[in-house]
């Protein structure tokens, strides 16, 4: 008999997580059919979803590690497919990293207010998926949202200092929810008036290169400590 789970329905049409609806679809019902015990499970935006974790992490128990990254996928799209990615699957821990994407508004609308904006936005979202799995006893981390380096942009500045913003608040939050917070800003960061993505980690100045999945792996597993995730390498 097929398991009772929740098969999520695609969006509105255009929403870029549709993608990758169906295939999430048929492999959450097969893990719950064969009731695989997940170990850790990733789930985020493209970050998230460019990154062969299975080339960086194994479980001392031997457990799955499962990757649920949507490319351009958004906080309120996330938090729309929560449950139905995450946690309904039951994991044993879950690593959150999502927000950047949002932050594309500031192309579309450059200003202090739009900012503000999407500072309350992300951190609220993803205070609120947080907050989801803690009610269902599935212990979580949140990430933080990477720097990046698009010089090019007139919104460069601003978006990084919105998100120099959503960082701190983040790490303050899961300090107060008693959460671990992996922080890959820090590592992956240089300074010159503003904050950018190292040149050296990334072709494109937003997604990590393997140098960068280097240190993003490294910072997991130096974070969580209580978890039985090691690097493969």
């Amino acid at each position: 008999m097929r398991p009772d789970y929740l098969e999520l329905e695609k969006f509105e049409e255009g929403n870029p997580v549709n993608k990758e609806r169906d295939k999430f679809n048929r492999r959450n019902e097969v893990l719950l059919y064969h009731d695989d015990p997940i170990g850790v499970l990733f789930i985020g935006d493209s970050i998230t979803a460019y990154w062969d974790l299975d080339s960086y992490f194994t479980m001392k128990n031997n457990k799955r590690i499962i990757n649920r990254g949507i490319s351009n996928d958004r906080t309120m799209y996330l938090k729309r497919r929560f449950y139905a990615d995450a946690l309904q699957l039951k994991p044993d821990f879950i690593i959150l990293s999502i927000g950047v994407n949002n932050t594309k508004d500031l192309d579309q609308k450059l200003s202090q207010e739009t900012s503000d904006q999407l500072f309350l936005q992300i951190t609220q979202d993803i205070k609120d998926m947080v907050n989801d799995a803690l009610s269902h006893h599935i212990p979580i981390a949140v990430t933080s949202v990477t720097s990046t380096n698009r010089p090019h942009l007139k919104s460069f500045t601003l978006r990084a200092d919105t998100i120099k913003r959503i960082n701190e608040e983040l790490k303050t939050f899961a300090a107060y929810t008693g959460i671990p917070y992996i922080d890959y800003y820090k590592a992956m960061t240089l300074t010159d008036k503003t904050d950018y993505l190292n040149p050296e980690l990334s072709d494109d100045g937003l997604h990590p290169h393997v140098l960068g999945y280097d240190i993003m792996a490294k910072a997991v597993v130096d974070t969580l400590t209580e978890v039985p995730i090691q690097l493969r390498h």
